[in-house]
């Protein structure tokens, strides 16, 4: 049997614990007795190093007790998208910030969902990923009858995320795809305008933006804008990570439904333009 430490609520924990926070800004984490003869998983939010802190406390604390198979389960890896460098002066945050530490606490597992690129993979040992799939479904449910993938187009933001699109396309047996592509300004990243290749919508009636990560949403803000150029169609954004930096707002202007898991952080369940899929 494998018992859950889960550090994002102790309520849905196997083990019972205790996190304390010192008056210089250190944290610890306490965790009762239980039978260490038992495989452990120790899943929590990676958002910042104080996060990070706490795995490697509770992971300590496991081994000390002397709990032989740990394993960590992390949906969103922090630093997700810094997978190589940004520019000169710059470092590989993933390769040489991020994973070296987390590879030090020799987990026998470690668990992510959707990571955004190949990179996580070849620098995390022992690493296991999850696909999208269960989220896609849960959308799709939302949208469509079990016999109408034909009356959905995907598009993918971008280059980059043509290959997970074309996973989920194949899994669920949906032909229409496009990828659009981004024109930004060289010197600064901006986007100016995102452009779409000529699309058969024919019979189509709803359209799904498809990717791993949105953080202010201002790629998916332009998708929609130049997909509304061609199409009233209802558009739809199916995101496993939701940071949400800028707030849902402009995003209700383009989208119809926004659907995400809660492995960043909970979504308000008032929030009607939003659902969350919750993955703890």
């Amino acid at each position: 049997m494998k018992l859950k430490l889960d550090l994002t609520n102790v309520l849905n924990s196997d083990i019972g614990f205790k996190i304390s926070q010192y008056p210089d800004g250190q944290q610890s984490v306490s965790i009762e007795y239980f039978d260490a003869t038992q495989s452990v998983q120790i899943s929590s939010r990676m958002n910042s190093f104080r996060d990070v802190e706490l795995i490697i406390c509770a992971n300590q604390v496991l081994k000390e007790y002397g709990v032989k198979n740990i394993e960590l389960y992390v949906p969103y890896f922090i630093g997700g998208r810094s997978d190589r460098k940004f520019g000169e002066g710059q470092t590989n945050y993933l390769k040489n910030v991020i994973c070296p530490i987390i590879n030090s606490q020799g987990f026998n597992k470690v668990i992510v969902l959707d990571p955004h690129s190949d990179v996580l993979e070849a620098c995390l040992n022992n690493f296991e990923k999850i696909n999208n799939f269960s989220l896609v479904d849960e959308a799709l449910s939302y949208l469509i009858k079990d016999d109408e993938d034909n009356k959905v187009a995907i598009i993918s933001p971008d280059a980059g995320a043509l290959k997970k699109i074309y996973d989920v396309a194949k899994h669920f047996g949906i032909s229409n795809v496009t990828t659009a592509s981004k024109v930004r300004e060289m010197s600064t990243g901006t986007i100016l305008r995102t452009e779409l290749p000529t699309m058969d919508l024919r019979g189509i009636e709803h359209i799904i933006v498809i990717d791993d990560i949105c953080d202010g949403g201002r790629t998916f803000i332009e998708l929609a804008k130049a997909i509304k150029e061609i199409t009233e169609i209802p558009i739809y954004l199916i995101v496993t990570h939701g940071i949400f930096s800028a707030g849902y707002f402009e995003l209700g202007k383009y989208f119809s439904g926004v659907y995400t898991t809660n492995s960043i952080k909970d979504i308000d369940t008032d929030i009607a333009l939003v659902k969350q899929l919750n993955i703890f």
